[in-house]
């Protein structure tokens, strides 16, 4: 019924109509729950998987619905970039305390993994954002919105992240099902992790040394991981997420996480996490056009005269 609901609101706000964009997301946990019922009866480890996949994608949306209330007591929707780690976390050790009675090491060096990562983002997220109030991108939605928005803030961000974060979850709902002990898919995750770590978190700390310095004000961050490309916290976070897919090949039907991880690779990449920031530097940083020219902006590349 929500998700019917939120396609209809969708139409009714748009004065062009329903684009299969704004449309997709209601549609995809209506479409998830038809196909699930059929394909639950392949296997009985793809019918566990689905089952896992199901309850994760309830606490999902439990959870952004608190997140959206506590938002809006406090007038500040920034508080879902800090959920959006901790979300995903959540909902995994919830479906493995459901079904991990006897985790194999395998699964729990995934749980230490995710463990790492959410929280340290989610701090990191928290540090920046909560002391200086709502993020501007946020603040102006919150402008249009005008007297609707207290409301229409649901299905716009909360909701459309939340199905977001459910779908790349597929992959760890998968992984929970592996029964192998540590292997070489276990040190490949494991080796793709690091890297993913090494780039976002590496990332995240030299900008925020950047930004600490009142000298850099208006200067656009090109030394470090960002002489080697433009984001590499988003590559990071996309290796963070292949590791993800990795750790679920160990699982029967693991394959079938890795459309989702190719989907954080393209939102990242090619989608609006990064189409998104580039316009806004564009506007607001003299000399990112030039920063842009020398430096690639996804896939680390080593600048122009290092060793």
């Amino acid at each position: 019924m929500v998700c019917l609901l939120w396609l209809l609101l969708q139409y009714r706000k748009s004065s062009q109509g329903l684009s299969l964009r704004t449309a997709i997301y209601p549609l995809i946990p209506v479409l998830w729950l038809i196909l699930s019922t059929q394909w639950g009866a392949f296997d009985p480890a793809l019918r566990q998987a689905m089952e896992r996949l199901t309850l994760m994608g309830a606490a999902v949306w439990v959870l952004v619905s608190l997140v959206w209330a506590l938002g809006t007591v406090m007038r500040n929707h920034s508080i879902m970039d800090i959920a959006y780690p901790l979300t995903p976390w959540a909902v995994t050790c919830l479906a493995w305390w459901q079904w991990g009675a006897n985790p194999s090491l395998h699964v729990l060096i995934l749980l230490v993994c995710m463990t790492i990562w959410s929280w340290r983002l989610g701090g990191y997220i928290a540090m920046r954002y909560l002391p200086h109030g709502e993020e501007a991108r946020y603040a102006r939605w919150r402008e249009r919105g005008g007297a609707s928005w207290w409301w229409w803030s649901y299905f716009q961000i909360y909701l459309t992240q939340g199905v977001l974060i459910w779908m790349w979850t597929w992959p760890l709902a998968l992984a929970l099902g592996a029964g192998a002990q540590a292997s070489v898919l276990t040190v490949l995750a494991v080796a793709s992790w690091m890297v993913g770590f090494v780039f976002e978190a590496g990332g995240d700390l030299q900008m925020h040394c950047f930004r600490s310095n009142p000298a850099n004000k208006g200067k656009v961050m090109d030394q470090g991981l960002w002489a080697w490309c433009r984001h590499p916290n988003y590559f990071g976070e996309s290796m963070t997420w292949l590791a993800f897919g990795l750790f679920a090949l160990a699982a029967p039907w693991g394959w079938l996480g890795l459309p989702m991880v190719a989907m954080v690779f393209w939102f990242m990449n090619q989608g609006s996490a990064l189409s998104m920031t580039e316009r806004y530097m564009l506007k607001t940083k003299p000399g990112y056009a030039e920063y842009m020219a020398r430096t690639p902006a996804f896939f680390p590349k080593p600048p122009r005269g290092s060793p």
